[in-house]
């Protein structure tokens, strides 16, 4: 007998398309703030030496090194994973035009912060590639 971790209705909750593409859209946007932006961002800073990083805590943590500096990201995983795990625990709750307001509301957040995502990773992408032409 195989013993399911998450409940019945947590797998009818996922089959739905609009938490499968919540997650989706999510990933994207937390692929580019959580490991695109802070691998170029080192590369830019402590490899090449062309780049500065602009956040002032974040700062402190680059110049110890790359362990600090993925380290120092931690609690940004910590906070995207609950925010992750509350989002769907609240779409399992709601009725059905609630869940469609918070599909499209997190759908709309999402584009946002993927677009944000997109203009800094382009934004290193270009400081690195100028720096070391």
């Amino acid at each position: 007998m195989v013993v399911s971790v998450f409940p019945d209705a947590w797998s009818k909750t996922f089959a739905d398309y609009r938490l499968q593409r919540f997650w989706i859209a999510g990933l994207v946007a937390i692929f580019l703030h959580a490991v695109a932006d802070p691998l170029v961002t080192y590369f830019a800073v402590n490899v090449y030496g062309v780049g500065i990083e602009t956040n002032p805590w974040l700062s402190g943590y680059l110049q110890q090194g790359w362990q600090s500096f993925l380290l120092a990201h931690i609690p940004l995983y910590l906070m995207i994973f609950a925010f992750f795990i509350s989002f769907s625990w609240l779409f399992s709750l709601g009725s059905e035009s609630e869940k469609q307001q918070i599909y499209t509301l997190s759908m709309v957040l999402w584009l946002l912060i993927t677009l944000w995502g997109i203009f800094i990773v382009v934004n290193n992408i270009w400081v690195l590639l100028t720096g070391i032409a």
